[in-house]
């Protein structure tokens, strides 16, 4: 009876290490989708450093035609900036308009 005991402690004491383990896992698993899905300096991390595009690079990026950024300048929902002869859209109007979603 003695035996049996100890057999059933061993494999009780087993599986309560692997269960601690698994737990370990698990929080691990946890907090890595979490900072993840909420990285620290999302707010401040640009994926492109861009400080502006040309109409021909920013309608590359969005999707939107040129006819439709003259509209929206137009309109007064984006803002355009003139360096020389060329027109820019500054990336953070870009993303505050994307943002938006005007």
């Amino acid at each position: 009876m003695n035996d049996a005991f100890k057999e059933v402690a061993a494999l009780v004491d087993d599986f309560d290490r692997r269960l601690r383990r698994i737990e370990d896992d698990v929080a691990n698993i946890l907090e890595l989708l979490q900072n993840k899905a909420n990285p620290p300096e999302a707010d401040n991390v640009r994926p492109n450093k861009k400080l502006a595009y040309t109409l021909r690079e920013a309608s590359e990026t969005t999707g939107l035609s040129r006819t439709k950024f003259y509209s929206l300048f137009k309109e007064g929902k984006l803002q355009r900036s003139k360096a020389g002869g060329r027109t820019l859209v500054l990336a953070t109007e870009l993303e505050r308009y994307l943002r938006e979603g005007s």
